[in-house]
C-alpha cells in the first residue's frame, strides 16, 4: 500500500499534473490551503511553506513554490510572483514586459517529517512576448512566455510537450530521480 501525500495547491491543474507523476510512489490527495508567505530567499520561503503545511494537516505534504525573474525589473519579483499578480494581470505584464528576459524557477518541497525535506528544482529561460489575448484560463505567465529555443509562448504546448522543458516538469523530473534513488 501506497503512503498518502497531501499535495498543497489550490490550482486544479497543478494537482493532476503532480499527482499523476507521483502516483507510482503516493496515494495523492488534493488540500487547499492558503497562508502568507514569508519574505526571504527562496530556499527559506519553501521550506517555511513545506514545514506549515505539515503542522496543520499533520500528514506528509507537497508544496510548490515558483520564482520568476524578469530582466527589465532587475530581476523582480522573484519569490513574490503571487504578490506581484495581485496588482498586475498576466496580460498586462506580457504587454509591458514584452521584449525582456525571464528566468522561471519552481521549486518541490516535499516533507514528510522534522528530518525529512526534499527540495527538488527546475528553471528555465525566455523572453516575454506581447500576448495573443487575455485568456489565461488561470495558467498566469504561460500567455507571454516563449521559452528559449521555441517558436511559441508555454500555453501553446500539450501538458506533456511542456513538462519537458518547464520549472515545474523540470522539478518533478528531479524530484522523481531523488524517489526512485531512495526506492532502490
Amino acid at each position: 500500500m501506497k503512503p498518502k501525500l497531501f499535495i498543497v495547491t489550490g490550482s486544479a491543474f497543478k494537482f493532476g499534473d503532480l499527482s499523476a507523476k507521483l502516483s507510482d510512489y503516493f496515494d495523492c490527495e488534493q488540500k487547499v490551503w492558503e497562508e502568507h508567505e514569508i519574505q526571504g530567499e527562496p530556499e527559506e520561503i519553501i521550506k517555511h511553506k513545506a514545514k506549515r503545511a505539515y503542522e496543520i494537516f499533520k500528514h506528509p505534504i507537497l508544496v510548490d513554490d515558483v520564482s520568476v525573474y524578469i530582466e527589465e525589473l532587475n530581476g523582480f519579483p522573484g519569490p513574490y510572483m503571487k504578490d506581484f499578480l495581485k496588482v498586475m494581470t498576466p496580460y498586462e505584464m506580457g504587454v509591458k514586459f514584452a521584449g525582456s528576459r525571464i528566468k522561471a524557477i519552481c521549486r518541490l518541497g516535499l516533507y514528510r517529517g522534522p528530518e525529512d525535506i526534499i527540495i527538488a528544482q527546475g528553471e528555465f529561460n525566455g523572453t516575454i512576448v506581447t500576448p495573443k489575448d487575455n485568456n489565461h484560463k488561470g495558467r498566469e505567465f504561460e500567455i507571454f512566455v516563449q521559452p528559449d529555443g521555441m517558436d511559441k509562448v508555454m500555453l501553446d504546448f500539450s501538458v506533456k510537450k511542456k513538462n519537458e522543458f518547464s520549472h515545474r516538469g523540470l522539478a518533478m523530473k528531479n524530484l522523481l530521480e531523488i524517489l526512485k534513488k531512495e526506492n532502490k
